[in-house]
């Protein structure tokens, strides 16, 4: 039994660069690089301990979400239990069997989703912005000539302190916030806010154009779906140029 654990984490090993191991007051992660994967059935590596406040800095604190990770060899890992971790933009995924916790590594990544009740959520990782290399994860929500993404992150603020559920004294507040972006291999990522002023500012050569489609199409601009279809719609008609 002892060998068939030993050679199930090495196998696991290959997939994931880090292994994490959960526990009541914190989780230990265990720092594996590429030569610790091919030790023979030995996990070796710095042990971290993250505190039980961590789980504020996930994209989904309450549970695991059920999806699949795309690695850019083109291996994709189905019926998987993920969170976001917003906070340093790492993906983490629970193997209900071992117990453990991954976070996967982040140069096999192409891109990950989640099932979020009958919607699909699908993050890609960026690795160039205006031809410059870059290494994060961004929710797609627009695939196009223009695509629309989120970028979400973990903005920590000092507060009055305060005891936590744990009773723990903190002076320091986690809050979960994104940013809208448009996103071209051209001119990589724009911030963008979901009105139809941005787009005007975004297009200006267009906007008599671009008013006009809105209007023949009924779109009122101030929603991720009605800016996914105003993009949609400014392709469709060579605007979006």
């Amino acid at each position: 039994m002892s060998s068939l654990l030993k050679y199930t984490g090495v196998v696991l090993g290959t997939l994931f660069s880090f292994v994490v191991h959960a526990q009541d007051l914190g989780i230990d992660i265990y720092n594996l690089n590429s030569e610790s994967n091919n030790l023979q059935g030995k996990l070796l590596g710095e042990v971290h301990v993250l505190s039980s406040e961590d789980n504020s800095y996930f994209l989904y604190p309450d549970d695991w979400m059920p999806g699949s990770v795309s690695f850019v060899n083109g291996n994709v890992f189905e019926n998987m239990q993920l969170r976001y971790q917003a906070f340093e933009d790492e993906l983490i995924s629970y193997n209900e069997n071992g117990r453990f916790l991954y976070l996967v590594e982040k140069e096999l990544v192409e891109s990950f989703t989640f099932e979020d009740g009958n919607r699909t959520r699908k993050f890609i990782r960026l690795t160039k912005n205006n031809n410059q290399q870059t290494n994060m994860y961004l929710e797609e929500l627009y695939k196009g000539d223009i695509s629309l993404l989120v970028n979400w992150y973990i903005y920590e603020q000092s507060v009055s302190p305060f005891a936590d559920r744990n009773g723990i004294t903190r002076a320091v507040d986690y809050q979960l916030h994104k940013d809208y972006y448009l996103y071209t291999e051209q001119d990589g990522l724009n911030k963008i806010r979901l009105n139809k002023r941005a787009l005007f500012s975004q297009f200006p050569e267009h906007k008599k154009e671009i008013r006009k489609l809105l209007r023949q199409n009924k779109l009122f601009v101030n929603s991720e779906a009605s800016m996914a279809k105003a993009l949609f719609l400014l392709t469709e008609n060579n605007l979006a140029e």
